[in-house]
């Protein structure tokens, strides 16, 4: 009987450890794109896309390794984060505290509800001249960190 238990819970380790791997090898979120603000190239845009199955709580971002004065969580109801979007004005974009909401995985986006429903995610920061934009979040309890260098020219 104590065979089987120790069998049992060493197999449960071992799958979680797994987990663990696998999760830590491929992150959920990913940078689909960058781009600056219209009118003044110093504020980024990070469009992220949540690629796992649960969602994503942003916990912190640093730039240059300091915490920046201003960032926001953008979400889009309708059209993806490009260089020449409009984000004052838009009826379609909300202005959220890193924290406040959560970014659903991409794949239970409902491409249909346009308008209605979030369907693309992005951050604004302040970042000029080749920066580094670090990410820290949380996907299943568990914490991950996301790094990206910005390009002056991007």
């Amino acid at each position: 009987m104590k065979k089987i238990l120790f069998i049992l819970v060493l197999s449960v380790l071992v799958v979680g450890a797994i987990f663990m791997i696998y999760l830590k090898s491929n992150p959920p979120l990913v940078i689909q794109s960058y781009s600056s603000k219209q009118g003044n190239e110093a504020i980024k845009i990070i469009a992220l896309e949540n690629t796992g199955l649960r969602e994503i709580k942003l916990k912190q971002i640093l730039v240059n390794d300091q915490r920046p004065d201003n960032a926001k969580l953008i979400i889009s109801k309708s059209e993806p984060f490009e260089a020449e979007t409009k984000l004052e004005g838009n009826d379609q974009l909300s202005f959220h505290k890193l924290a406040q909401r959560t970014i659903v995985p991409q794949r239970y986006i409902n491409q249909q509800a346009i308008g209605e429903q979030p369907q693309h995610y992005a951050v604004q920061v302040l970042a000029s001249n080749n920066q580094k934009v670090t990410i820290h979040y949380e996907y299943l309890k568990i914490p991950f960190t996301l790094t990206v260098e910005l390009q002056a020219n991007k």
